[in-house]
Order: structure tokens, then C-alpha cells, then sequence
């Protein structure tokens, strides 16, 4: 079996094909969505939004964020409940 190459330019230009760009913002607003309903369902108050961009070197992003640190991580006050990383783990 013949081995293949695949270029830096190739992958580039598969990342930013308008298909690839288009399917980040809908898997980006599916894990919105499942974040908000999470929180409501255990009455967490946090904002949830996305932010997209392009890394440095030319890949584009969109990240899912919040505001409420305490319960994706925990602290003294808050129990540990990961929102955002349940959320995202449903895909």
C-alpha cells in the first residue's frame, strides 16, 4: 500500500473550508444550549457565550465560555458541578 502525505496547505485549507467553519459554530451553539439548559435544570446562575476565531497559525475556533468559574471547578462556597464540561461531553 502506497503511503500518503498530507501537506500543511492541505490541512489548512480543509480548516478553513466554509463547511468545516459553519459546523464549528453549530456543534459550538448545540453545547451552548445543553450548558443553559444544565444550568437552569440545577438553578446555577451563569451567562454562557461563544467566542470564534482563528489560531495563529490560521485555524479557526469557536470556544463555548461562562461566566460562573466556581461551578465547573468548585471552591469553598460551591460544589463542583462542570456545566460547560458535561455539556461538551454530549457533543
Amino acid at each position: 500500500m502506497a503511503e500518503t502525505e498530507i501537506s500543511f496547505e492541505f490541512i489548512q485549507k480543509a480548516a478553513n473550508h466554509p463547511g468545516v467553519i459553519a459546523q464549528l459554530g453549530v456543534v459550538a451553539a448545540r453545547i451552548q444550549s445543553r450548558a443553559k439548559a444544565l444550568a437552569a435544570s440545577e438553578k446555577v446562575t451563569m451567562d454562557v457565550w461563544t467566542e470564534a476565531g482563528v489560531r495563529p497559525q490560521g485555524r479557526p475556533f469557536v470556544n463555548v465560555l461562562a461566566d460562573n468559574v466556581a461551578q465547573e471547578f468548585g471552591s469553598r462556597r460551591d460544589k463542583r458541578r462542570r456545566i460547560l464540561g458535561r455539556a461538551g461531553e454530549a457533543g
